[in-house]
């Protein structure tokens, strides 16, 4: 077949389509423009009117509209002002709408015209996303809150300088506070933030430790930093009571960091990918919800907390890969149990805060947490610029010993293997030449005995081979040995005082290894 010049071609295809529009038709190489009572109608020409022909058509339509596009994280970004926004799915189809009725010619030579339909667009989108893909484009974000003022730069020192909004800053949301270089940290104690950290902790001996904590928590938040931590950490907001401060909490740093930043995926809802895709692009996750220990447990929610890659879809969307950049933060009056023992893999993973005190009631300020976001945004952005800038530089949270100990205390007292590793086991110094053994039936037995007496469910206590998992993965020091007489634990000393009355009893003999 004799190759057609494609301007000349289009020029003969679109005076034959002319013709059948009707109306006063004037020509160009690309469209016709008809023009009939009322308005004046753009008809597109393509050359094969094919899906990804539509795609490139679009792309370049795309970028003369917005500037630059890029696809990742499962939507099309353009810049806007101060931040780089998602553009609404309306947008795009509506974009992609113009070339339904598009003309191109057949290998015949016949004119034909394109019918989209919503398979159709939906390929087209596709297509789209193809040529506009850069999916670690967001992954290479610089380092800063991006304020109203501008772009708060922070320095592997902590220190920050403030620079004008930017799309190579490639910041996706813009917080509604106000900053500038000097601006103060201390909440002065007119000011409802001072009330709220004030009242809160009022009567605990590290009070600013708490309260400085929670100042580096919301200032994560806001630079998106919280998987870039040495130990990244969900912070769960612990109150045996009701009414001591913790909503509120939540409510000032869901307002720091505006509405489109925070979702709100409990750990129970991370396991299922139509409500883990909320977290794309978000700076906050936070909720009133801790879920169970099993969810807490998953790894779902270890490689949100991390930030490693994972996946989710909305409903009749593809598949979504990202990574998670938000500050995790949960509110419980009750802590679960972990059934079987939390793994070292969870404990790092936590940062328990402890609010002791219940707020009296003439002391209350209904919805005190949202006034704080919205009366006093720039003292609250600058104070969480500070605790930022201390996360930065130590490239860690500052934790109070007494949220180390909380957290101390919720693992052992969900988890009995090790509570009684911490009370009653030691290991034997590496150093000591006769190494001392304990059969793991009998340290098995040692341990029954002692959570029967510190209160513990038996009938939830791990089985044998369970235990002897738990304390070979746990228990620093103590080597797990299966020999021809039995199975040991290898310089394990037992200091409960079961174990010390049969501490210089001969060695067992040729007994059962279980």
């Amino acid at each position: 077949m004799q190759k057609h010049n494609p301007t000349q071609d289009h020029i003969e295809v679109l005076k034959k389509i002319a013709s059948k529009l009707g109306g006063t038709s004037s020509v160009r190489v690309d469209a016709i423009v008809v023009k009939t009572i009322g308005h004046d109608k753009k008809v597109h020409g393509l050359i094969i009117g094919s899906d990804v022909e539509i795609a490139k058509r679009v792309q370049k339509d795309l970028i003369k509209q917005y500037g630059n596009v890029v696809h990742a994280e499962g939507a099309f970004w353009r810049f806007r002002k101060t931040r780089w926004d998602a553009i609404p799915e309306h947008e795009l189809r509506l974009t992609i709408h113009a070339y339904d009725g598009a003309f191109y010619y057949l290998p015949s030579g016949e004119p034909a015209a394109v019918k989209l339909g919503k398979g159709r667009i939906d390929s087209v989108i596709n297509e789209c996303g193809v040529l506009c893909a850069d999916p670690a484009f967001f992954d290479e974000r610089h380092v800063g809150i991006n304020s109203a003022s501008g772009f708060i730069r922070f320095a592997t020192d902590g220190s920050t300088t403030l620079e004008p909004h930017d799309p190579v800053h490639r910041c996706r949301h813009t917080l509604p506070g106000h900053w500038h270089v000097g601006a103060s940290i201390t909440p002065p104690e007119s000011s409802l933030l001072h009330k709220l950290l004030e009242g809160i902790f009022r009567g605990d001996i590290d009070a600013k430790e708490k309260a400085d904590l929670l100042s580096e928590i919301c200032g994560v938040a806001a630079l998106g930093y919280a998987t870039k931590l040495m130990k990244p950490r969900a912070v769960v907001l612990w109150g045996k009571k009701a009414e001591n401060g913790k909503s509120q909490i939540l409510d000032m740093a869901r307002g720091l960091v505006s509405t489109t930043a925070v979702c709100s995926v409990p750990p129970g809802k991370m396991g299922d990918e139509r409500h883990i895709v909320g977290l794309v692009a978000k700076l906050l996750n936070a909720t009133d919800e801790l879920s169970s220990a099993h969810a807490i447990a998953s790894d779902k929610f270890k490689s949100v907390v991390t930030g490693e890659p994972i996946d989710g879809r909305d409903v009749y969307t593809k598949r979504v890969e990202f990574r998670s950049m938000a500050q995790n933060i949960h509110a419980t009056n009750t802590l679960p149990s972990f059934q079987g023992g939390m793994d070292r893999g969870v404990q790092r993973r936590l940062l328990l805060l402890v609010f002791n005190r219940t707020i009296p009631e003439e002391e209350r300020i209904e919805l005190l947490g949202q006034k704080i976001a919205e009366n006093e945004a720039d003292l609250l952005l600058a104070w969480a610029v500070a605790g930022a800038s201390r996360a930065v530089k130590n490239r860690n949270f500052m934790i109070p010993k007494s949220c180390k100990a909380a957290l101390d205390e919720w693992i052992y007292s969900a988890d009995p293997v090790l509570a009684w590793i911490h009370q009653c086991v030691k290991a034997q110094p590496t150093n000591e030449p006769n190494i001392k053994r304990v059969r793991t039936r009998d340290a098995h037995a040692d341990f029954k005995f002692w959570a029967k007496e510190e209160g513990f469910n038996e009938e939830r206590l791990p089985e044998l081979n369970g235990f002897t998992q738990r304390v070979t993965a746990n228990a620093a020091g103590v080597e797990y040995k299966r020999t021809a007489d039995g199975r040991w634990f290898e310089r394990m000393i037992i200091t409960s005082e079961s174990q010390e009355e049969s501490q210089d009893a001969p060695e067992f003999g040729g007994e059962s290894p279980f």
